[in-house]
């Protein structure tokens, strides 16, 4: 049997000024750290309504779809039928939305469904592009050589020897045939500094951590720019076999 004492009459009075406290407090809108320039759960009428929002280069692929939602009714489904220029048939069909202002960090949260699907064994699979349209650097979320390991693919870098190239960063595994949530951040390096970071979590699992990345050129060389920022999202259905499901595709700057 539990037995309740009654409380003194200093410690009811606490009490009841703490009530109080709270009930003014939750009436007080509590500001955000950072703005959500989109959340879209692709619950859009049919395809052309989704080009209303995306830019399409193929309308279909990746197209609106009720087969696996994540959340809601709807998701977004992209079929890879192969290598593009290799395989018959094969298409790298896109589509791109841009940012209200343009950023030099961005930071994405999407869910992702990989239904059965083989990863590129030549170049990898592309999945989803952070950038700017003018020029470099470039980011592309990858799954690379014939596996599902996550890696970010920072194309258009200047290389020590003076050269154009791309660096991968790798870290974690996506899961096959269940949804799993990625979260991203990128912040430009400082121009001529290697101090560009990269993180990304899968499930909650943080899989990169990089404060020291190369990407900015002090000037402008060849097409990597000093004063490049994050200015649009692609989604790419390019190289690989298979469906991939999106859902719940976040932005914020």
């Amino acid at each position: 049997m539990r037995l309740h004492q009654p409380l003194p009459a200093g410690n009811k009075r606490a009490l009841i000024l703490s009530l109080v406290a709270t009930a003014i407090l939750s009436l007080i809108p509590i500001s955000s750290h950072a703005t959500v320039d989109w959340n879209d759960s692709f619950e859009y009428a049919n395809d052309t309504a989704l080009k209303a929002v995306w830019n399409a280069s193929c309308l279909g692929n990746p197209g609106v779809s009720t087969l696996r939602p994540f959340r809601g009714s709807k998701s977004l489904r992209l079929v890879y039928t192969g290598h593009v220029s290799i395989d018959p048939g094969a298409g790298g069909c896109f589509i791109d939305r841009y940012l209200p202002a343009k950023s030099t960090t961005l930071y994405s949260r999407f869910h992702i469904y990989l239904e059965n699907f083989t990863v590129d064994s030549r170049v990898g699979t592309k999945m989803t592009l952070h950038g700017e349209a003018c020029c470099y650097p470039s980011f592309w979320w990858e799954m690379l050589f014939g596996t599902t390991g996550f890696v970010l693919a920072t194309q258009g870098i200047i290389l020590n020897n003076g050269t154009q190239g791309t660096q991968n960063t790798t870290g974690g595994t996506i899961p096959q045939n269940q949804w799993a949530c990625i979260e991203t951040r990128l912040t430009m390096s400082s121009p001529g500094v290697d101090n560009g970071i990269i993180q990304a979590w899968i499930n909650g699992t943080q899989v990169m951590n990089y404060s020291n990345a190369r990407m900015r050129a002090a000037t402008l060389n060849q097409r990597n720019s000093p004063t490049a920022q994050f200015q649009f999202v692609r989604l790419y259905t390019q190289h690989g076999r298979g469906v991939i499901y999106y859902d719940d595709y976040a932005v914020s700057r």
